[in-house]
């Protein structure tokens, strides 16, 4: 039997999934991998990263905002 070729699907900080996260923004925080939908996410993240993951800032809607 041949194993399965399929790549896992990751979930994103914001809650989204995606069956390819190469192609989305990333960082690494403590020692974790964490993946954004978007670029704006990435840089709200960046400007408070526990207050982000603590749900305290909205996420933007736009790629560039933050």
């Amino acid at each position: 039997m041949e194993a399965s070729k399929t790549k896992p699907i990751v979930k994103t900080v914001c809650g989204g999934v995606l069956a390819e996260p190469e192609k989305y923004p990333s960082v690494i925080y403590r020692g974790e991998v964490i993946y954004f939908c978007t670029r704006g996410c990435l840089l709200a993240f960046e400007k408070a990263p526990e207050a982000f993951l603590a749900g305290e800032i909205e996420h933007p809607l736009d790629d560039d905002e933050a």
